[in-house]
């Protein structure tokens, strides 16, 4: 599994690891348990850190649109945290048309992201 999924237990927010090729067995394992999360909080905040990215089947991309569709006004804030300059590059500029405040940090700020991530309203 190259994606590991994490719930906050003390507030609302989940964590997603990534560290290879995100396959459909991961989206079938994470997107059940989000829609779970946001259904018992409304509203969550995001963090996720790609330390290793190896591609994605083609699978996921159907379901991952479907879930941001449905979801991207669930999610309030979403830290990114990677340092491949191309995931900062995608990320800044997906963030122009999302509603969805987001912020890039690199590896050795994941402390950070994780504090930006509980004190975001």
């Amino acid at each position: 599994m190259a994606c590991i999924y994490t719930e906050h237990t003390d507030a609302p927010i989940i964590e997603i690891r990534v560290v290879g090729r995100v396959t459909e067995h991961d989206m079938d394992e994470i997107l059940p348990k989000m829609e779970a999360f946001i259904g018992k909080h409304g509203t969550i905040r995001m963090i996720e850190i790609i330390e290793k990215f190896e591609g994605f089947d083609p699978t996921t991309v159907l379901d991952g649109m479907k879930f941001d569709m449905k979801h991207m006004k669930d999610i309030s804030h979403a830290a990114v945290v990677s340092d491949m300059p191309w995931v900062a590059i995608m990320t800044n500029a997906a963030a122009m048309v999302m509603p969805v405040t987001v912020r890039v940090f690199t590896l050795g700020q994941i402390d950070d992201a994780r504090e930006w991530i509980a004190g975001a309203d």
